[in-house]
């Protein structure tokens, strides 16, 4: 039998983490290696001992936010994936989150099932990404193009007028 996915829960609601706890503790292949209501406990684990394949990370942390918690993952367990698990749906905080290293980001209205998902896709060497956010973000970079172009053409033109 295969070896389960070790996780590693860092949420400072505990309602939130008691949730997830009970879903994870319904899969097999999954297993549940620490809950963590702060960056800096988890990463003391991390540092110390503690080997997880996934960390579950909410972005809105007291003292040190997920986002400024993924490089310190990544440096003291460089196999480990980072899923954030968030309320935000802003697009930097998207960007900045997969920009840091992370494998995954979604958001904590998520089904069980969809988070559970998300595990095994990210264990799998996959990635995962609410549908929502995907779209906006797809949405987003598709403009990029256009707004090259358009500021490129304003500068030409702004060039002209003063002489340049």
């Amino acid at each position: 039998m295969k070896k389960p996915t070790r996780v590693m829960m860092v949420e400072d609601h505990p309602e939130f983490r008691e949730i997830i706890e009970f879903a994870i503790g319904e899969e097999a292949d999954i297993e549940l290696a620490g809950l963590y209501g702060n960056a800096e406990q988890a990463l003391r684990e991390l540092q110390e001992k503690q080997s997880v394949d996934i960390v579950l990370l909410d972005l809105n942390l007291p003292v040190m936010s997920g986002l400024e918690a993924i490089p310190w993952i990544t440096k003291y367990s460089p196999d480990t994936k980072v899923i954030i698990l968030s309320q935000s749906n802003m697009e930097s905080d998207v960007l900045q989150a997969i920009q840091l290293g992370a494998s995954g980001y979604l958001l904590k209205s998520s089904t069980m099932d969809e988070i559970i998902y998300g595990i095994r896709t990210v264990r799998d060497g996959g990635a995962i990404m609410d549908k929502g956010l995907a779209r906006f973000i797809i949405h987003s970079l598709q403009k990029i193009p256009f707004l090259v172009s358009f500021l490129f053409v304003f500068i030409s033109k702004l060039l002209l007028l003063i002489g340049g």
